[in-house]
């Protein structure tokens, strides 16, 4: 089991995998208000695989997952990409992925890096204790925040994928460090002294 915000919404969810027959993936929240799970992303695939089944990707400017899938219809196993859809409020399948370019892309180690960053403590002067403990990657991440904030795009694929997944995020063409405020100049500086270290 692995818990984590998949869909950056604020809440963790948790992605499960259980075999029996085969294998099924789930990525699933609670719901507190209803008292029930929110299932967001469910796959059952059969044995056996000839290769890894399951990975974290960036394709086409989207964080997802990709999944060696079975495809019950042609009885043949293919790659395919699942991202979440705010609207649906759930996983769903990219049908204009092709197994083959699938195939040549893998995750990054750094695809979880943002973990533990709470973006609302760039509202405020950063302190030290606030980036203790983060990995450089994460660091990175801090840093683009602050400029993602202002709508600033990205020439970077895996940070422009990452800032797209938020809600708060609103890209500005127009955009220029004009628009940084003091306490985001002071921030920036703070978050590179740690990338140094």
């Amino acid at each position: 089991m692995f818990v984590y915000d998949f869909n950056h919404d604020g809440d963790d969810e948790i992605l499960k995998f259980s075999a029996g027959n085969g294998v099924l993936y789930f990525i699933l929240s609670f719901d507190f208000m209803n008292n029930k799970y929110k299932w967001l992303l469910t796959i059952n695939n059969v044995f056996p695989y000839t290769q890894p089944a399951f990975e974290f990707i960036l394709f086409k400017g989207r964080q997802g997952i990709k999944v060696y899938e079975h495809d019950y219809s042609t009885d043949n196993n293919e790659w395919c990409f699942y991202y979440y859809d705010r609207i649906q409020q759930k996983y769903v399948q990219d049908e204009n992925a092709s197994s083959e370019e699938l195939e040549q892309i893998h995750g990054s180690p750094d695809f979880f890096a943002e973990a533990g960053i709470d973006y609302t403590k760039l509202e405020r002067p950063l302190v030290p204790a606030d980036l203790e403990g983060f990995s450089k990657p994460a660091l990175r991440i801090w840093r683009n925040a602050v400029y993602a904030r202002h709508g600033r795009t990205f020439k970077s694929e895996d940070l422009q994928a990452l800032f797209n997944e938020y809600a708060w995020y609103k890209p500005d063409n127009d955009y220029s460090d004009a628009k940084l405020s003091e306490t985001d100049k002071a921030n920036i500086k703070l978050i590179q002294e740690f990338e140094k270290k």
